[in-house]
């Protein structure tokens, strides 16, 4: 199922002339809010990461820059993907350059501000659950998401299109489990820094006392064990690539830089699999341009056609449209064909919208005509023109007065 990427001023919940103290507020207060260690529900995590992507970039000015006048679009093309929501979080809560605030120190292991609140004050209750987080942190060798970009048609964002997308995907190698270990004996060794826990136990006294902290262990990097022998079908790398190929439709009316996620289609390791993002990029059309829900276009028209009136073809994304002008129709005129716009399959408060085709008469150069046909134009040109007639009086008026 695809869903959209939020806006980052709407995650935040600010508005997009906000400051950067209004900025970091908001950030402060869902972070908080939303931190998986404080918020058990099954959609706190990814609140979490999404608020502290749209942070990440509202607080640069330079990314802030690019995602207002650009969108998503301008990020990817300048090679944002996100930095890891728990870095930008302990920065802020840390005192890093943009968090200004209370200062934790957990031995540099970038562990969240609640384990060492945990440890600190209620005698290491958290223990078992960040050695939990340690062995997730092993097994987690690679980012579960996958973020892919995919170019259409402006025809095909306008019409909606049905697509194959192949990629290739990392899945826990079935030979090893994930272990990265042969199973040949003594291939795989318990850790003999932290015993088999992948955490190591850090003190520090203090006015308070002794305080201590619980960090991944710097010598198996949480794993708890030590490989000797790597398995010989992953190479110890604990997964192996395969590509796949996904089937998915794209509906009518989807916009430049929108992104589609796929629930379950991205990386599996062990027990836990990731999402596809896939970033929608519309190429430029040499007829149609897109405003909102409305495509504009222009119509190359005979002068004579125009002035006299009658049918002329128009181009829409549906086909061409013959239609009727009114005689006099002038150089610039726009001749609207209702609900040939973007036909949006999402739902409004009023029902699906759909938008207009705004067509711009464009006079041609003349043709050329016969001698004949010239004779009865210049009958024509010689009947005086109320509009001529007033421009030469003016201009005789201000040279007068000279």
């Amino acid at each position: 199922m695809a869903s959209n990427k939020r806006d980052y001023y709407e995650v935040l919940g600010i508005s997009k002339n906000a400051s950067q103290d209004e900025i970091k507020r908001a950030f402060r207060k869902l972070a908080m809010k939303y931190h998986p260690d404080r918020n058990k529900a099954p959609d706190a995590e990814q609140k979490f990461k999404e608020i502290n992507e749209a942070y990440e970039v509202l607080s640069d000015e330079k990314k802030r820059q690019t995602y207002d006048q650009f969108g998503f679009e301008g990020l990817n093309n300048q090679g944002f993907s996100g930095a890891n929501p728990f870095d930008i979080f302990n920065e802020f809560f840390g005192g890093g350059k943009n968090g200004g605030g209370v200062h934790f120190s957990f031995g540099g292991d970038g562990e969240s501000p609640f384990d060492g609140i945990f440890d600190n004050f209620f005698g290491g209750s958290g223990r078992s659950r960040r050695s939990s987080k340690a062995h997730a942190q092993e097994e987690q060798l690679y980012d579960l998401n996958i973020r892919a970009r995919f170019g259409i048609t402006f025809l095909e964002s306008v019409l909606g299109v049905h697509k194959k997308i192949k990629l290739k995907i990392k899945k826990t190698c079935p030979e090893c489990n994930g272990t990265g270990a042969s199973n040949e004996p003594g291939s795989l060794e318990v850790c003999d820094m932290c015993k088999g826990s992948g955490v190591v136990v850090k003190q520090q006294r203090t006015m308070f006392g002794v305080m201590q902290s619980q960090g991944v262990c710097p010598k198996c990097h949480g794993a708890g064990k030590i490989i000797h022998k790597p398995c010989k079908t992953c190479g110890g790398a604990k997964y192996l690539e395969t590509e796949i190929q996904i089937e998915f439709d794209i509906a009518p009316g989807i916009k430049n830089g929108e992104t589609l996620v796929f629930e379950g289609k991205g990386n599996s390791i062990k027990n836990k699999t990731g999402n596809l993002y896939v970033t929608i990029f519309v190429e430029e059309s040499r007829i149609f341009e897109r405003q909102k829900n409305d495509i504009y276009t222009e119509v190359l028209v005979d002068p004579l056609k125009a002035i006299t009136g009658g049918n002329i073809k128009v181009p829409t994304p549906y086909g061409i449209k013959e239609i009727e002008i009114k005689p006099h129709t002038a150089n610039g005129d726009q001749v609207i064909i209702s609900g040939h716009g973007i036909k949006s399959s999402k739902k409004g408060l009023f029902g699906h919208s759909s938008g207009d085709l705004v067509a711009t008469i464009v006079y041609a150069k003349p043709n050329k005509y016969s001698q004949e046909q010239l004779k009865k134009i210049k009958e024509l040109s010689d009947i005086d023109n109320p509009q001529v007639e007033k421009f030469y009086k003016d201009i005789k008026k201000e040279l007068e007065h000279e």
